[in-house]
C-alpha cells in the first residue's frame, strides 16, 4: 500500500485479517508472533507509524482500522454461538452479511455469529439467528453479550450480570441454569455486546 514500508504493510494486513475474522484488534504479542518479530517495542513502533500515517485510528484505549480500509464485503460471520450448551467457535469467517439497514448499529469492529440452541428464546433470540457483536460496546448489567468460555474458548450468548467475585451469564429460558464465572477465571473473556439481530426467513 502506498506510503507504507513492506514491514508496515505486513503489520497492517495482519491487523486487518484478525479484525475481519475475529472481530477484534490483535495484541502486540500476537502481531509479533505472526510476523516473526521478537521485540514488542518494534511492533509498537510499527503501530505508531500506522497511526501517524492514518492507516489506524485510536479511540480511547483501543486501536481500530478506519472504515475505508476495512473489507466492505459486509459484516463477517465468525463461527457459531451456542445458546444452550456452548460449542467451539471455528475462529474463521464462514460468511458475509450485507446489512445496509443495520449500518447505524455496526461499528468498524462489528462481527456476527450464528446462534445454535434455544436458551435465549424468551428474549426473542432463536436458533439460526445471527447476532451482531460490537467488541467496543460496554457490557452493562442486563446486556446481551457473547462470551468466550473455557480453555477451548467456546462461545455463548447470554445476559450479563456482575456479582461479587465474578459475573453471571443468565439464559432467557427457564430450562437452563445461569453460568457462574469467577473473577479469576483466566479462560473467560467477553467477545462483546450484542447490538443487533438478523433473521433469515
Amino acid at each position: 500500500m502506498k506510503g507504507l514500508s513492506p514491514r508496515q504493510q505486513d503489520v497492517l494486513e495482519m491487523i486487518q485479517s484478525t479484525v475481519s475474522t475475529e472481530g477484534r484488534f490483535p495484541s502486540v504479542r500476537e502481531i509479533g508472533a505472526s510476523l516473526g518479530i521478537s521485540s514488542p517495542a518494534t511492533v509498537s513502533q510499527h503501530i505508531r507509524a500506522l497511526l501517524k500515517k492514518k492507516f489506524l485510528e485510536q479511540r480511547g484505549r483501543h486501536y481500530v482500522v478506519p472504515d475505508h480500509l476495512r473489507d466492505h464485503r459486509g459484516i463477517p460471520v465468525v463461527g457459531r454461538v451456542a445458546a444452550g450448551a456452548p460449542i467451539t467457535s471455528t475462529e474463521h469467517v464462514e460468511d458475509w452479511l450485507k446489512l445496509e439497514s443495520m449500518a447505524s448499529k455496526a461499528s468498524g469492529e462489528t462481527f456476527a455469529v450464528k446462534v445454535m440452541g434455544d436458551s435465549m428464546i424468551d428474549d426473542g433470540i432463536l436458533e439460526g439467528d445471527f447476532v451482531l457483536v460490537d467488541p467496543g460496546s460496554e457490557a452493562v448489567n442486563g446486556a446481551v453479550v457473547v462470551a468466550y468460555l473455557g480453555s477451548d474458548q467456546e462461545v455463548t450468548v447470554k445476559r450479563f450480570y456482575r456479582r461479587p467475585g465474578g459475573v453471571e451469564l443468565r439464559p432467557a429460558n427457564p430450562a437452563y441454569t445461569p453460568l457462574q464465572i469467577n473473577g479469576g477465571d483466566e479462560h473467560f473473556r467477553l467477545a462483546g455486546r450484542v447490538v443487533g439481530l438478523l433473521r433469515r426467513l
